[in-house]
C-alpha cells in the first residue's frame, strides 16, 4: 500500500496510530474528498483523508507535490459511499452577510463583517421568524433606524429580496485557497 512506505506505525488504541518519523505542522492541508460517483462532497484535512486511505475506506486520486514532505492527498475517492444530499446553510449572521455581500438592505453600503447586523424584516416581536426569507444583512445605523417596524412602516424600502442561498460544498469553506491539484474535479 502506498502509504506504509517510509512510515513506522504505533498502535495507540484499536483503529488509531500515531506516525512516529513525520512532523505536521501547524497549518492545515485540505483534501478534497469525492463520492464513489466523483462528485465532491466535503473538503477535510489532509491527515483525515491520509488515514481513510490507509484503512481502505478511500484511494488516492492526486497527491500534493511537495519535495519536502511525504506527499499527503489532494483528492481522494470514497469507494462506497454515494451521496444523495442536499447542502443546506444554516440561517446566522455569518451566511446572511455572505449572501447579501457585506452589504446594507436599506442603505446598500458595504461594511466590514464586524459591522454587519441581522435584521428581521417582520420583528422578532410580532412574530417574525429566524429564516433565510425574514432575514437581511443591515448596517448598525440602519437596524437601529427601522427599530421595532417593519421596512414599509420605517420608510426603509429593501434594496433586494431576501433568498434562501444555494449552498455547495464550497459554502462551507469560503475561506480557505482552491488548491490547484482540484481544478479536474470541480
Amino acid at each position: 500500500m502506498l502509504w506504509q512506505k517510509n512510515y513506522q506505525w504505533i498502535l495507540r488504541l484499536p483503529n488509531c496510530f500515531l506516525k512516529t518519523n513525520y512532523y505536521v505542522d501547524n497549518e492545515q492541508t485540505y483534501t478534497l474528498k469525492l463520492d464513489a460517483s466523483w462528485r465532491p462532497i466535503e473538503v477535510i484535512g489532509s491527515f483525515k483523508a491520509f488515514n481513510m486511505c490507509y484503512s481502505g475506506r478511500a484511494q488516492v486520486v492526486r497527491e500534493y507535490e511537495d519535495e519536502d514532505m511525504y506527499p499527503f492527498p489532494a483528492v481522494i475517492v470514497l469507494k462506497k459511499y454515494i451521496s444523495t444530499r442536499r447542502i443546506n446553510l444554516h440561517c446566522n449572521r455569518k451566511n446572511v452577510a455572505w449572501r447579501d455581500n457585506n452589504t446594507c438592505q436599506y442603505c446598500g453600503k458595504r461594511f466590514r463583517f464586524k459591522d454587519i447586523t441581522m435584521d428581521h424584516i417582520i420583528p422578532k416581536s410580532r412574530g417574525g421568524e429566524k429564516s433565510w426569507m425574514n432575514i437581511v444583512a443591515a448596517c448598525k445605523k440602519c437596524n437601529s433606524n427601522k427599530n421595532n417596524k417593519t421596512p414599509n412602516e420605517a420608510g426603509m424600502p429593501l434594496i433586494k429580496e431576501p433568498y434562501i442561498p444555494e449552498g455547495n460544498i464550497f459554502s462551507y469553506f469560503r475561506g480557505i485557497k482552491i488548491p490547484n491539484e482540484w481544478n479536474d474535479f470541480l
